[in-house]
């Protein structure tokens, strides 16, 4: 199966050049390895999102709008600040009833993503599922916690060059903790339950986080392999950093090539995820939302269903909304719209999801129709951009 993928991934170095949607700009493979594509089309998308504001009767204005930023762009102190705010709700009660291995707030999360990870993957809902569940996340931790800092996202492709050398890795007080401890052991560093296998090859770790934020997190629950997956079961936070897995699928080029190959809303979330039930899909292979989880690896990150206990789980998914964001607007008024089932793989087989679909996040978040998802400058729920 590797080698098929590999095959496909090939044929896509073949490309010289991308024309941009909507700006008519040509991209050179330079422009698109460097960033300087990137650069632009975030340009063009803050831009283009912020414009929308004016003389728009939302609640979210000019003033108002939060500017999310790459963890590398927020100062130290922020950093830290927002480090903290995890760790308080870390310390905040789990608002789900009648489970044992749950003990917190941030658990809950992993509870929420756990029951609904089999409707909002390779669905119509992946994209908005995950928007607003971030954005949830980000709400608890400026409400009960105080944070007032950016909510950061992360640019996988930045480290790209040695993910253990990251400012998000590098086991700095300004990090979110360093890499597991080198384990010496044969297979991967953790694979992706739930049907998507794990990939053949270790990281630089395998272990426990040995320093910085976090190496004293106890793992409450789970792996989705347990025969009870919400039953107590504490441990350490494990990764298993993988430059190699960065470099190969979730680097600037494949984030940027990924965003102007979308040519409508089917084709790039099956591009972002890798969706081999799409011809044009399977040249990514894992692709850069499988590459940035198994970039981090270990346990629970290499969990399909327990991911989001692992802290750097939402900002690798700021990335992804980050993408989704860029694309939404470099050509927004053709894209305001939903493809897709409400299973994954469309296994069992279910009819397609609409944009007036009900998602309820209740105990952790409210209950909203998809279309109010859409726009992240639509002050109902969301007022934010990406820098």
């Amino acid at each position: 199966m590797m080698a098929f993928f590999k095959r496909f991934l090939s044929f896509a170095l073949l490309a010289v050049s991308f024309q941009g949607l909507v700006l008519g700009q040509t991209y050179t493979q330079d422009d698109i390895i460097s960033g300087k594509a990137l650069q632009q089309m975030s340009k063009t998308a803050y831009d283009n999102a912020l414009k929308r504001l004016e003389g728009s009767n939302s609640t979210c204005t000019r003033d108002a709008v939060h500017v999310r930023k790459e963890w590398r762009n927020i100062p130290g102190p922020e950093r830290t600040a927002f480090v903290k705010a995890v760790e308080c709700l870390m310390e905040k009660p789990n608002v789900y009833p009648n489970v044992t291995g749950p003990k917190s707030m941030f658990d809950s999360f992993g509870v929420l993503h756990y029951h609904l990870t089999p409707y909002v993957h390779n669905s119509a809902y992946f994209l908005l599922f995950h928007r607003l569940y971030i954005w949830t996340y980000e709400q608890k931790l400026r409400d009960m916690c105080g944070y007032t800092g950016a909510f950061p996202y992360w640019e996988w492709g930045l480290d790209a060059g040695g993910v253990e050398k990251s400012p998000l890795f590098d086991g700095s007080e300004t990090s979110m903790g360093s890499n597991g401890a080198k384990v010496n052991r044969t297979g991967g560093g953790g694979g992706f339950g739930g049907g998507f296998g794990g990939f053949p090859g270790a990281g630089s770790g395998g272990g426990c986080v040995t320093t910085g934020p976090f190496k004293n997190y106890t793992v409450n629950f789970g792996p989705n392999t347990a025969r009870d997956p919400l039953a107590p079961n504490p441990r350490c936070l494990k990764r298993d950093l993988n430059t190699a897995m960065c470099a190969t699928y979730a680097s600037i080029k494949n984030t940027t090539e990924t965003i102007l190959e979308g040519s409508d809303i089917e084709i790039f979330q099956a591009n972002i995820q890798g969706d081999f039930r799409y011809p044009k899909a399977r040249k990514w292979s894992m692709a850069v939302h499988g590459g940035g989880h198994f970039t981090i690896a270990g346990d629970p990150g290499g969990d399909f269903y327990f991911s989001p206990l692992e802290p750097v789980f939402y900002l690798h998914h700021g990335q992804i909304d980050r993408m989704y964001f860029l694309w939404q607007n470099l050509d927004w008024a053709n894209r305001q719209t939903m493809a897709g089932t409400i299973t994954m793989m469309n296994q069992p087989p279910s009819r397609n999801g609409t944009l007036d679909d009900i998602l309820d996040i209740s105990p952790v978040g409210g209950s909203f129709n998809y279309h109010q998802l859409l726009d992240t400058v639509g002050g109902s729920p969301f007022c934010f951009v990406y820098e």
